[in-house]
């Protein structure tokens, strides 16, 4: 297995660096060009690969490599799309460059999260070479519009690529999450009435009620904090931005506020919805002429969580301890992700596992380490080959 070719830092390296060097952003892009690269990325497999449309002109893609049994389908699953560049003058690559130095493909995606997607490419290649000797089928996710919530694997499930277990290939540093944060986000807009700043009485300024809004955002999620789960720890409301006025001698006509908030197994999105409403409504009550109301905003990921213990997880911790020498956490993801839509609207047992620092999300210089990379690709190989096939892992 070691020696594998497919799982090479080269050719891993090679495959993360191409895709890469096919950007994604969202919100703003398509992922069609990624669908493409993806699809050139698997010719010579035995991939059976199929478009789905998530939403219009946003295609998905399954790649399915089938078994001649009846045995077990394993999926592995992850997202094409990425966050945007904030700042580009702060890298110190091209964000879109894939390039490969000091041990690490650099660039936009490269944990979060084309490294996870190149090493289902590698799997794909490495288990086509075995023809006919796997009992189920490998089911690849490659889905649009994680970023924002959308529903590229829900539309991949929809189309019946589900199976009996699975793994989302998020970073998690080789360690296994069997448990996610839920996300839910929402503008809270404060309404007032704009006048000239000379005469501030005339209008009703909404700046000085964020004030209030901002003192009971505080004492909420103090409240909140004593909800606590054994692996996510307890639930988290932050308030992420805030913009107000278009003019510096106008009160403006309202201020918005973004609010991220992180939710346990338990709650629910309607649940902390009209929680944060009603705190929103007591802020600003009493305060002549303002109103506000609160707007969801993008799509909200839900929580998810499965046993920490099961012959699937085993499977996995043996493979990490085999190829790193040490043992996986069992842990929760302090992010949402589509793991979520395995869970709970596929109703698998699926679980968060990949090569990369989560810290190195979302943030300039992103980048994936190579060897960790080869290390997941080897371990995902590995868990495959024995989920699937009838004979060891050392048939290779």
């Amino acid at each position: 297995m070691a020696d594998a070719p497919e799982l090479s830092v080269e050719q891993l390296g090679g495959t993360l660096s191409s895709l890469v060097r096919t950007p994604s952003v969202n919100p703003g892009m398509s992922e069609l060009a990624m669908v493409e690269e993806i699809e050139r990325q698997l010719q010579g497999t035995r991939c059976e690969l199929t478009r789905v449309e998530s939403m219009p002109g946003r295609p998905s893609l399954a790649a399915v490599l089938p078994g001649p049994g009846d045995g077990p389908r394993l999926v592995l699953n992850g997202h094409m799309d990425t966050v945007a560049i904030d700042d580009e003058s702060r890298w110190s690559v091209d964000p879109f460059g894939g390039e490969i130095r000091d041990g690490h493909v650099w660039g936009r995606g490269s944990v979060d999260m084309k490294g996870g997607l190149a090493a289902q490419i590698a799997c794909a290649r490495l288990l086509s070479r075995l023809d006919d000797e796997l009992r189920g089928d490998l089911v690849l996710h490659f889905a649009a519009g994680e970023e924002c919530g959308e529903p590229g694997t829900l539309s991949l499930i929809e189309a019946g690529f589900v199976g009996d277990c699975g793994i989302t290939t998020e970073p998690t540093g080789l360690d296994i999450a069997t448990a996610e944060r839920g996300t839910v986000w929402f503008r809270i807009r404060i309404k007032g009435r704009s006048t000239h700043a000379a005469t501030p009485t005339a209008g009703a300024n909404p700046i000085p009620p964020v004030e209030d809004v901002l003192a009971a955002l505080r004492r909420y999620s103090e409240e909140i904090a004593s909800r606590t789960h054994p692996l996510l720890g307890h639930p988290i409301c932050t308030v992420t931005m805030v913009e107000a006025g278009a003019e510096h001698n106008a009160i403006p006509d309202g201020c918005e506020l973004t609010i991220d908030r992180r939710m346990i197994p338990g709650e629910t999105n309607e649940g902390v919805e009209e929680e944060i409403r009603e705190v929103v409504t007591d802020a600003v009550a009493g305060h002549d002429g303002i109103s506000a109301e609160l707007v969801p905003i993008y799509h909200p990921f839900e929580a998810a969580e499965i046993p920490t213990q099961s012959p699937f997880i085993e499977t996995v911790g043996r493979a990490v301890s085999e190829v790193t020498g040490e043992p996986a956490e069992i842990f929760g993801t302090p992010y949402g992700s589509d793991v979520r839509n395995l869970v709970n609207d596929a109703k698998m047992e699926a679980i968060t596992f990949g090569a990369g620092d989560i810290s190195l999300c979302h943030c300039p210089d992103e980048r994936q380490s190579l060897e960790q990379l080869r290390q997941a690709a080897t371990v995902i190989a590995m868990v495959a080959i024995e989920v699937l096939g009838p004979h060891s892992r050392d048939l290779l």
